[in-house]
């Protein structure tokens, strides 16, 4: 039998102007954070990370710190090799005494690699993202942020991006990711892609002046090129440079209903 979903956001979308300001990954995130699960904030979870060399590789450090805590609490740290095509993860019990936790990773380095890099993510209970982070590092045990210059991002404008479970015109059911540009002044390239560790599915689409709004449907019903798990949602333009962003839960429909 063909595998159906449940498909819920972790984050509110984050947009190409959220970088307008920084160039900071964790600060762009932050401004998108929707999980209730801790005391409400801008930022409810700071991150930071320590880096040494080690013999044949790098060990890292990964802290997760609740600015606020009134009632234990798990966490999950998240963290995605995109160039290995890795990920790995480890839950954590928070406290109101015991508000930081650590997460300890060592990195082998192939002969004649240099440098790696890697998102960090933490999520609630509920699987909503608290912070993320992505961090380059190399094999002297030295680590900088990810630094998300403007070379990164498309400097078109945008009227909307959002995110949505709903259903097509031939009453299927769907995850629709849409994005409208503003003051479109020629026709833009673009292409939405679902990425998960090990897969991704793409698809080019195009905004005109005339038709400055578009959409990827992806079907949640009868759907096995889908799998449960954490999925970047991702539009970007014909130079890979930022348009719009989400993460997306994806829980089979027989384990169970998604938290509202």
């Amino acid at each position: 039998m063909a595998s159906s979903f449940l498909a819920y956001p972790s984050l509110s979308v984050v947009r190409n102007d959220d970088f307008a300001d920084t160039a900071d990954i964790a600060e762009a995130f932050a401004r998108h954070v929707t999980s209730r699960q801790l005391p409400g904030d801008v930022a409810p979870v700071r991150c930071s990370v320590e880096s040494e060399a080690v013999p044949g590789g790098v060990r890292l450090r990964f802290t997760s710190t609740a600015r606020k805590l009134a009632a234990p609490a798990t966490v999950t740290h998240k963290f995605f090799f995109i160039d290995r095509d890795e990920s790995r993860e480890r839950r954590h019990l928070l406290t109101p005494v015991r508000t930081a936790a650590t997460t300890e990773l060592l990195v082998l380095f192939e002969e004649g690699q240099e440098r790696d890099y890697f998102h960090g993510s933490v999520f609630d209970s509920d699987n909503l993202l608290l912070a993320s982070s992505a961090v380059v590092f190399d094999r002297e045990g030295r680590h900088v942020p990810y630094p998300f210059t403007q070379k990164y991002v498309c400097p078109q404008r945008l009227a909307a991006a959002d995110f949505e479970v709903t259903r097509d015109a031939d009453g299927r059911r769907v995850a629709r990711f849409s994005l409208a540009c503003r003051d479109l002044t020629e026709t833009l390239r673009l292409s939405v892609a679902w990425e998960t560790i090990g897969v991704v599915h793409q698809r080019d689409l195009v905004c005109t002046p005339e038709r400055p709004a578009t959409y990827l449907d992806m079907p949640l019903d009868d759907n096995d090129e889908l799998a449960p798990g954490d999925w970047v949602v991702i539009a970007v333009d014909d130079r890979q440079r930022l348009l719009a962003q989400t993460v997306v839960t994806l829980v089979s429909t027989e384990a169970g209903r998604c938290p509202s």
